[in-house]
Protein backbone atom coordinates (compact mmCIF):
# COMPACT_ATOMS: atom_id res chain seq x y z
CA UNK A 1 0.00 0.00 0.00
CA UNK A 2 2.53 2.71 -1.09
CA UNK A 3 -0.38 4.99 -2.19
CA UNK A 4 -1.39 5.42 1.62
CA UNK A 5 0.19 8.08 4.16
CA UNK A 6 0.52 7.15 7.71
CA UNK A 7 0.48 10.39 10.66
CA UNK A 8 2.34 10.07 13.86
CA UNK A 9 5.32 11.57 15.15
CA UNK A 10 7.62 8.55 16.53
CA UNK A 11 10.35 8.23 13.97
CA UNK A 12 10.64 9.06 10.47
CA UNK A 13 9.17 6.09 8.48
CA UNK A 14 7.10 4.82 11.38
CA UNK A 15 4.68 2.79 9.97
CA UNK A 16 2.15 2.92 13.23
CA UNK A 17 -1.56 3.68 12.81
CA UNK A 18 -3.82 3.30 10.64
CA UNK A 19 -2.82 4.19 6.28
CA UNK A 20 -4.38 6.40 5.61
CA UNK A 21 -5.67 7.13 2.02
CA UNK A 22 -6.59 10.25 1.13
CA UNK A 23 -9.47 10.82 -1.36
CA UNK A 24 -9.74 13.00 -4.37
CA UNK A 25 -13.01 15.06 -2.71
CA UNK A 26 -10.62 15.04 0.92
CA UNK A 27 -7.47 16.22 -0.79
CA UNK A 28 -7.93 20.09 -0.73
CA UNK A 29 -9.04 20.39 2.57
CA UNK A 30 -6.60 18.20 3.92
CA UNK A 31 -3.81 19.81 2.52
CA UNK A 32 -4.82 23.10 3.39
CA UNK A 33 -4.82 21.86 7.25
CA UNK A 34 -1.36 19.81 6.96
CA UNK A 35 0.11 22.95 5.56
CA UNK A 36 -1.31 25.17 8.03
CA UNK A 37 -0.86 22.95 11.47
CA UNK A 38 2.58 21.68 10.18
CA UNK A 39 1.04 17.88 10.41
CA UNK A 40 3.61 15.28 10.21
CA UNK A 41 2.88 12.60 7.59
CA UNK A 42 4.83 9.53 6.19
CA UNK A 43 5.36 9.24 2.25
CA UNK A 44 6.83 6.72 -0.01
CA UNK A 45 9.10 7.62 -2.78
CA UNK A 46 9.65 5.94 -6.12
CA UNK A 47 11.54 8.15 -8.33
CA UNK A 48 12.74 11.32 -9.78
CA UNK A 49 11.65 14.47 -12.27
CA UNK A 50 13.36 17.60 -13.04
CA UNK A 51 10.62 20.42 -13.65
CA UNK A 52 10.04 23.91 -13.95
CA UNK A 53 8.92 25.48 -10.74
CA UNK A 54 8.63 29.03 -9.62
CA UNK A 55 10.44 29.79 -12.53
CA UNK A 56 13.15 27.49 -11.77
CA UNK A 57 14.30 24.22 -13.09
CA UNK A 58 14.47 22.29 -10.10
CA UNK A 59 15.10 18.25 -9.35
CA UNK A 60 12.72 16.77 -7.20
CA UNK A 61 12.03 13.20 -5.30
CA UNK A 62 8.47 12.13 -6.53
CA UNK A 63 5.80 9.61 -5.02
CA UNK A 64 2.14 8.97 -5.46
CA UNK A 65 -0.65 8.93 -2.65
CA UNK A 66 -3.53 7.85 -5.60
CA UNK A 67 -5.14 11.16 -4.97
CA UNK A 68 -2.29 13.88 -5.68
CA UNK A 69 1.28 13.30 -6.92
CA UNK A 70 3.75 14.70 -3.86
CA UNK A 71 6.89 16.17 -4.87
CA UNK A 72 9.85 16.74 -2.98
CA UNK A 73 12.75 18.75 -4.11
CA UNK A 74 16.50 17.88 -3.41
CA UNK A 75 17.62 21.26 -2.19
CA UNK A 76 19.25 20.79 1.56
CA UNK A 77 16.79 23.41 2.78
CA UNK A 78 13.75 20.66 1.85
CA UNK A 79 15.09 17.74 1.84
CA UNK A 80 16.95 17.53 4.86
CA UNK A 81 20.03 15.49 2.98
CA UNK A 82 23.83 17.10 3.40
CA UNK A 83 25.39 18.75 0.40
CA UNK A 84 27.15 15.27 -0.53
CA UNK A 85 24.16 12.78 0.06
CA UNK A 86 22.48 11.31 -2.76
CA UNK A 87 18.80 12.29 -3.03
CA UNK A 88 18.37 9.21 -4.60
CA UNK A 89 18.97 7.26 -0.94
CA UNK A 90 15.51 8.31 -0.01
CA UNK A 91 13.51 5.93 -2.89
CA UNK A 92 12.19 3.33 -2.10
CA UNK A 93 12.11 4.27 2.14
CA UNK A 94 9.27 5.88 3.82
CA UNK A 95 10.15 9.56 4.76
CA UNK A 96 8.32 12.10 6.84
CA UNK A 97 7.41 15.21 5.67
CA UNK A 98 5.40 18.01 6.06
CA UNK A 99 2.93 19.80 3.29
CA UNK A 100 4.87 23.13 1.86
CA UNK A 101 3.09 23.99 -0.70
CA UNK A 102 0.07 22.37 -3.41
CA UNK A 103 -0.98 22.99 -6.52
CA UNK A 104 -4.40 22.19 -7.55
CA UNK A 105 -4.87 24.16 -11.03
CA UNK A 106 -4.81 20.85 -13.23
CA UNK A 107 -7.46 18.99 -11.55
CA UNK A 108 -6.45 15.86 -12.84
CA UNK A 109 -2.90 16.29 -11.57
CA UNK A 110 -2.85 18.07 -8.32
CA UNK A 111 0.50 18.07 -6.57
CA UNK A 112 1.57 18.28 -2.94
CA UNK A 113 4.95 20.19 -2.89
CA UNK A 114 6.84 18.24 0.63
CA UNK A 115 9.05 19.38 2.87
CA UNK A 116 11.06 17.07 4.48
CA UNK A 117 13.58 18.88 6.98
CA UNK A 118 10.81 20.91 8.02
CA UNK A 119 9.14 17.43 9.91
CA UNK A 120 12.52 16.29 10.82
CA UNK A 121 12.95 19.64 12.92
CA UNK A 122 9.72 19.10 14.33
CA UNK A 123 10.27 15.41 14.82
CA UNK A 124 13.27 16.35 16.87
CA UNK A 125 11.47 19.25 18.63
CA UNK A 126 8.77 16.71 20.09
CA UNK A 127 10.42 13.90 20.56
CA UNK A 128 13.63 15.98 22.70
CA UNK A 129 12.64 14.02 25.80
CA UNK A 130 12.92 10.65 24.76
CA UNK A 131 16.20 11.38 22.73
CA UNK A 132 18.25 11.24 26.30
CA UNK A 133 20.48 8.70 27.53
CA UNK A 134 18.66 5.91 29.33
CA UNK A 135 15.58 6.80 27.64
CA UNK A 136 13.09 5.16 25.27
CA UNK A 137 12.06 5.92 21.91
CA UNK A 138 10.57 4.47 18.37
CA UNK A 139 13.24 3.33 15.98
CA UNK A 140 13.11 2.93 11.91
CA UNK A 141 16.05 0.94 10.51
CA UNK A 142 16.77 3.30 7.36
CA UNK A 143 20.11 1.27 6.23
CA UNK A 144 22.27 -1.51 7.00
CA UNK A 145 26.15 -1.31 7.57
CA UNK A 146 29.10 -3.81 8.10
CA UNK A 147 28.96 -3.60 11.83
CA UNK A 148 25.32 -2.55 12.41
CA UNK A 149 22.59 0.07 11.44
CA UNK A 150 21.40 3.32 10.38
CA UNK A 151 18.08 4.36 12.58
CA UNK A 152 16.21 7.24 12.51
CA UNK A 153 15.10 7.26 16.35
CA UNK A 154 12.76 9.89 17.57
CA UNK A 155 13.34 12.21 13.83
CA UNK A 156 17.40 12.23 15.33
CA UNK A 157 20.01 9.92 13.03
CA UNK A 158 21.04 7.07 15.09
CA UNK A 159 23.51 3.82 14.91
CA UNK A 160 23.13 0.84 16.35
CA UNK A 161 25.64 -1.88 16.40
CA UNK A 162 24.54 -5.43 14.87
CA UNK A 163 24.85 -7.25 18.03
CA UNK A 164 22.63 -4.75 19.85
CA UNK A 165 19.62 -5.99 17.70
CA UNK A 166 18.97 -9.14 19.65
CA UNK A 167 20.27 -11.29 21.95
CA UNK A 168 20.27 -14.48 19.48
CA UNK A 169 23.15 -13.40 17.02
CA UNK A 170 21.39 -14.87 14.45
CA UNK A 171 18.77 -12.72 13.58
CA UNK A 172 19.04 -9.49 11.72
CA UNK A 173 16.97 -6.16 11.01
CA UNK A 174 15.75 -5.23 7.93
CA UNK A 175 15.30 -1.79 6.70
CA UNK A 176 11.97 0.08 7.30
CA UNK A 177 11.40 -1.85 10.42
CA UNK A 178 10.33 -0.20 13.31
CA UNK A 179 10.71 -1.01 17.00
CA UNK A 180 11.27 0.29 20.45
CA UNK A 181 15.06 1.51 21.59
CA UNK A 182 16.65 2.14 24.66
CA UNK A 183 18.93 5.02 23.96
CA UNK A 184 22.94 4.35 25.05
CA UNK A 185 24.80 7.48 24.32
CA UNK A 186 23.82 10.87 22.73
CA UNK A 187 27.04 12.02 20.43
CA UNK A 188 27.32 15.10 19.19
CA UNK A 189 25.42 14.29 16.00
CA UNK A 190 23.98 10.87 15.99
CA UNK A 191 22.00 9.10 18.53
CA UNK A 192 23.60 5.19 19.98
CA UNK A 193 20.88 3.14 20.71
CA UNK A 194 19.76 -0.64 21.40
CA UNK A 195 16.87 -2.73 20.56
CA UNK A 196 18.35 -5.76 22.22
CA UNK A 197 18.59 -3.89 25.76
CA UNK A 198 14.81 -3.66 26.45
CA UNK A 199 14.45 -7.56 25.31
CA UNK A 200 14.74 -10.48 28.25
CA UNK A 201 18.18 -11.33 28.51
CA UNK A 202 18.13 -15.55 28.37
CA UNK A 203 20.97 -15.39 30.41
CA UNK A 204 19.32 -13.77 33.10
CA UNK A 205 17.08 -16.41 33.01
CA UNK A 206 19.61 -18.79 33.96
CA UNK A 207 22.80 -17.61 35.85
CA UNK A 208 21.23 -19.06 38.69
CA UNK A 209 20.23 -22.64 37.61
CA UNK A 210 23.07 -23.58 35.77
CA UNK A 211 25.60 -24.47 39.26
CA UNK A 212 29.75 -24.65 39.53
CA UNK A 213 30.65 -28.09 38.20
CA UNK A 214 27.73 -28.72 35.38
CA UNK A 215 28.45 -29.84 31.95
CA UNK A 216 26.63 -28.14 28.91
CA UNK A 217 27.05 -28.45 25.17
CA UNK A 218 28.19 -25.39 23.71
CA UNK A 219 28.39 -24.26 19.91
CA UNK A 220 31.31 -22.08 19.43
CA UNK A 221 30.36 -18.74 18.01
CA UNK A 222 33.33 -16.96 17.72
CA UNK A 223 36.76 -16.18 18.95
CA UNK A 224 37.47 -12.80 20.95
CA UNK A 225 41.09 -12.19 22.04
CA UNK A 226 42.23 -15.45 22.13
CA UNK A 227 39.34 -16.87 23.61
CA UNK A 228 36.72 -19.25 21.95
CA UNK A 229 33.03 -17.95 22.59
CA UNK A 230 30.14 -19.82 22.82
CA UNK A 231 26.80 -20.22 23.54
CA UNK A 232 24.37 -22.77 25.34
CA UNK A 233 21.14 -21.21 23.71
CA UNK A 234 21.19 -17.86 21.65
CA UNK A 235 21.83 -14.91 24.12
CA UNK A 236 23.51 -17.64 26.29
CA UNK A 237 26.83 -16.88 26.03
CA UNK A 238 30.02 -18.98 27.59
CA UNK A 239 33.47 -17.96 27.63
CA UNK A 240 35.40 -21.14 27.03
CA UNK A 241 38.99 -21.86 27.97
CA UNK A 242 41.28 -24.12 26.38
CA UNK A 243 44.87 -24.14 27.61
CA UNK A 244 46.36 -27.18 25.52
CA UNK A 245 43.84 -27.93 22.45
CA UNK A 246 42.39 -24.52 20.94
CA UNK A 247 43.81 -25.09 17.95
CA UNK A 248 41.52 -28.35 17.39
CA UNK A 249 38.40 -25.98 17.63
CA UNK A 250 36.97 -24.09 15.47
CA UNK A 251 33.65 -21.70 14.39
CA UNK A 252 30.22 -23.75 14.58
CA UNK A 253 31.34 -26.73 16.36
CA UNK A 254 29.90 -28.11 19.24
CA UNK A 255 31.64 -29.00 22.60
CA UNK A 256 30.81 -30.47 26.11
CA UNK A 257 31.84 -27.67 28.75
CA UNK A 258 31.95 -27.81 32.96
CA UNK A 259 30.91 -24.39 34.01
CA UNK A 260 33.39 -22.68 36.46
CA UNK A 261 31.37 -19.91 37.38
CA UNK A 262 29.21 -16.37 35.56
CA UNK A 263 29.97 -12.99 36.03
CA UNK A 264 27.14 -10.09 35.03
CA UNK A 265 26.81 -11.03 31.48
CA UNK A 266 28.02 -14.71 31.15
CA UNK A 267 29.26 -18.14 31.94
CA UNK A 268 32.98 -19.45 32.06
CA UNK A 269 34.46 -22.95 31.52
CA UNK A 270 36.65 -25.15 30.22
CA UNK A 271 36.05 -27.80 27.45
CA UNK A 272 35.91 -31.40 28.95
Amino acid sequence: MDHVVYLNTLAEGARIGNPEEITREQLPAIARTWKRSGAIAHYKLFGTQTVQWKGLRKTFLIGDIGSAKTMLPVDPEFSGLGERENPERLLNHWISAVVEDYDFEDEANPVLILNRKKALERLQEINARRAVKGQHAFGVIQGITRGGYRLNVAGYPALMPRLWYDWDTSKTGEIGEGFDVEVIDKREAVLVVSRRALLPNPFAELKDRISRGSRVRVKITNVHNNMFKGEIRPGVRVRIFTPTMYRLLHIGQEVMVEIRGHDEREFFGTVV
